[in-house]
């Protein structure tokens, strides 16, 4: 019985090595439209094929993303593969190797993103697919399905490292600061600035940092590094209890909020929060980042916005920020 279920494997998995072998070996980029037509016509027939074989036909692709380095397209639309049929887990490692292995020229920038997303969002470390993007020559992208909104390098950033755990993006970020590329550099200090935890500080703190960024990126890390009183009304409209239940609602929000129940969630926030409550804030915004869209980028941001304001109420890292 088992010789039997290992021969039917083996079939299995070099039938689809063989339709792979006849579909794949090509750079989108260098295809005409019709030829790209052909092709994903062709992927289709791929895809469609290992969904049939079921999870042996998972773990022959994972197979063969092991097995062939060097086709550098199939390594993304395997990973793309892996992520929409195999929601367990199993072959995350795997993916995460093939995103490691893609070269960006070969796919859309936001495809990319998407794939790594669908990992972290399983609390998958996507530091190395993170690090792919940061180094890529040219990963700016427009969004068609979100008004053409344009996703360039630090708002991809923001989207990937923003939904990472925040002692994740200081590990892999710390050095980048430090890098030899300009805009590697620009955005590694961006998303620390953003990160904002007492090591994201830390890192900052340096001048030989700041002296190595662009106009834009030292202001965007100037205006977080430096300390500014937020005005505060007490007692607040909301409880601590209360505002620590919405956040963990979040990416919910309460609908139809004014201007005004606006300002009062936010300044119940800074009136009852302590220092405890910022993973609380981190969590809700790792939230956020639910797909690849400027709704994500704006979310992340506005909560950002709000960790910034009650640090700054709260005082926090005083020795790495500027008074």
């Amino acid at each position: 019985m088992l010789l039997a279920t290992f021969a039917v494997a083996q079939d299995t998995c070099a039938t689809i090595r063989d339709v792979k072998e006849h579909t794949y070996g090509f750079h989108p980029y260098k295809l005409s439209k019709v030829e790209r037509q052909q092709k994903s016509k062709e992927m289709d027939v791929f895809w469609k094929l290992v969904k049939q074989k079921g999870p042996e036909g998972l773990g022959c692709v994972r197979d063969l993303i092991e097995t062939d380095k060097e086709d550098k397209y199939f390594l993304f639309d395997a990973a793309s593969l892996l992520t929409t049929f195999d929601k367990s887990g199993n072959s995350d490692k795997t993916i995460l190797d093939a995103l490691a292995g893609t070269d960006l020229q070969d796919v859309d920038p936001s495809a990319y993103i998407y794939t790594a997303l669908q990992l972290s969002h399983r609390n998958a470390d996507i530091g190395a697919a993170a690090q792919k993007y940061l180094h890529a020559h040219d990963v700016t992208t427009y969004l068609p399905a979100h008004g053409g909104y344009e996703l360039d390098r630090v708002r991809g950033a923001i989207l990937l490292y923003g939904s990472m755990a925040p002692p994740l993006v200081d590990k892999y970020l710390d050095a980048e600061i430090h890098s030899s590329e300009p805009e590697v550099r620009d955005t590694a200090a961006i998303i620390l600035s953003l990160n904002m935890t007492e090591d994201s500080f830390k890192a900052l703190a340096s001048s030989a940092t700041a002296d190595g960024l662009s106009k834009a990126a030292r202001e965007q890390v100037m205006a977080v590094k430096k300390y500014r009183t937020v005005r505060v009304t007490r007692p607040s409209k909301y409880t601590r209890e209360q505002m620590l239940e919405k956040v963990g609602r979040f990416p919910e929000i309460d609908p139809d909020i004014n201007q005004a129940e606006d300002e009062a969630l936010d300044n119940s926030i800074y009136a009852t929060f302590t220092k405890d409550d910022l993973s609380a804030l981190q969590e809700g915004r790792r939230r956020m980042i639910t797909g690849v869209s400027n709704e994500s980028v704006d979310g992340y941001l506005e909560i950002s916005r709000i960790m910034l304001n009650l640090i700054n109420v709260l005082d926090l890292y005083k020795n790495f920020r500027i008074h």
